[in-house]
């Protein structure tokens, strides 16, 4: 049974999962640790690969020794309730270090989740969720996929994604002539992270082990599993993150007190719904820098006209917003890694963790676009922490890669 990515997935999630289906995925991708486990002998390990092992000799997964890729249309429904099918290609792409891979990316990364996925991969010897890439620069790739998904699909069904119901279709691509020509319409695209980025650094540091080791003639270790996407899909789907800043000493108190630490170029303007004015920040991204700020004395929106940006990053209203706003607040950016903000996708939750006081001060955002994300990477530059959520992500469990 397929799942969310581990790193979207709830304990209380997890739990439901754990307790649906035996053959659930996350058993892999996210087991449970327990009290009594004895690292390298009984752990979360060594029960994933006891679990993939068993499922392999049981059937439930075959491998296919046909070279290839699988065409994915995934269906869903956004937030907003609109019905989205995205196509992408499940393959993969040599597994190196940024200096010299093919793929850009646009963010960096924390020690802790790469280690417990090298961890993962020693035991299992196996990929189990894929990086998700978009391209760009394909032309005529994206029509000839959509002919293809016009045939019979080679398996399907549904599983409870993200925030409902998705559907997965999956089409064999084995042909050489359609290989090729696949090939050839890729070659001159530009790859581009889209997320997973630490689950690449992974998979290449896990194809330098096996290099040292001796195993270079290991041709599966040596890649990563990915999936991938045209940038230009109109089912591409990026949700803004929004900050919750944690209560701290120095915080402003309220709108009064933020404005006068602001620049005289930003505005703060009292609204009585928050959320009635992020549905409209959107129309205000050509012109200006948007937020909506929720503080225990109301909600404004706080805004500033954009002006010349030194570099790709420094134009993101989430750059903007840590460098100017969030820094007005006394906050630094080191501290960004240190728990001074909690982070959601649902607006709601911000505005009521402020209601409630578990944040401070909530900033509600605007969410990024494709285009930015790609200008950032292309320029070799990070974007900030959380500026991204391309939604739905990936489902983990429909290719296993063996390594």
């Amino acid at each position: 049974m397929l799942a969310p990515p581990y790193d979207v997935i709830s304990p209380a999630q997890r739990e439901e999962l754990y307790g649906r289906d035996l053959r659930s995925v996350v058993r892999i991708d996210f087991g449970k640790s327990y009290p009594d486990d004895v690292p390298g002998q009984s752990d979360v390990y060594t029960r994933a690969a006891d679990h993939l092992r068993s499922w392999i000799e049981l059937g439930i997964l075959v491998r296919d020794e046909r070279p290839g890729l699988y065409l994915v249309a995934h269906e869903f429904t956004t937030p907003g309730g609109e019905p989205r099918r995205r196509l992408g290609l499940l393959g993969r792409v040599p597994a190196l270090p940024w200096l010299r891979s093919e793929v850009h990316p646009h963010e960096l990364t924390l020690r802790g989740p790469k280690e417990d996925r090298l961890a993962l991969m020693r035991a299992t010897r196996a990929q189990t969720s894929p990086v998700w890439l978009i391209w760009d620069g394909a032309p005529g790739l994206g029509a000839r996929l959509a002919h293809i998904a016009g045939g019979p699909a080679l398996l399907g069904g549904r599983f409870d994604g993200e925030l409902g119901s998705e559907k997965v279709l999956i089409w064999q691509i084995a042909e050489e002539a359609i290989l090729a020509e696949i090939g050839a319409l890729l070659a001159p695209a530009t790859l581009y992270i889209a997320d997973g980025h630490h689950r690449f650094e992974t998979m290449a540091a896990y194809a330098a082990e096996r290099r040292d080791a001796g195993d270079a003639e290991d041709a599966d270790s040596q890649f990563a599993l990915v999936y991938a996407s045209a940038a230009d899909d109109p089912a591409l789907v990026v949700l803004p993150i929004h900050r919750m800043v944690r209560p701290r000493p120095g915080l402003p108190a309220g709108r009064d007190q933020l404005r006068a630490r602001l620049d005289g170029a930003w505005h703060v303007e009292p609204v009585a719904d928050a959320l009635a004015a992020f549905a409209g920040l959107g129309e205000r991204r050509a012109a200006e820098h948007a937020y909506v700020l929720v503080t225990p004395d109301g909600a404004a929106l706080l805004h500033r006209p954009r002006g010349a940006a030194s570099s790709r990053r420094d134009a993101l209203d989430v750059a903007v917003l840590q460098s100017e706003v969030i820094g007005a607040c006394g906050i630094g950016e080191a501290e960004l890694h240190e728990s001074a903000l909690a982070y959601t996708r649902d607006p709601a939750e911000a505005v009521e963790a402020v209601r409630a006081g578990r944040a401070a001060l909530a900033f509600l955002v605007s969410p990024c676009t494709g285009e930015e994300v790609m200008a950032v990477a292309a320029a070799g530059e990070n974007m900030p922490q959380k500026s991204t959520y391309f939604y739905p992500k990936v489902p983990t469990g429909l290719v296993i890669s063996p390594v």
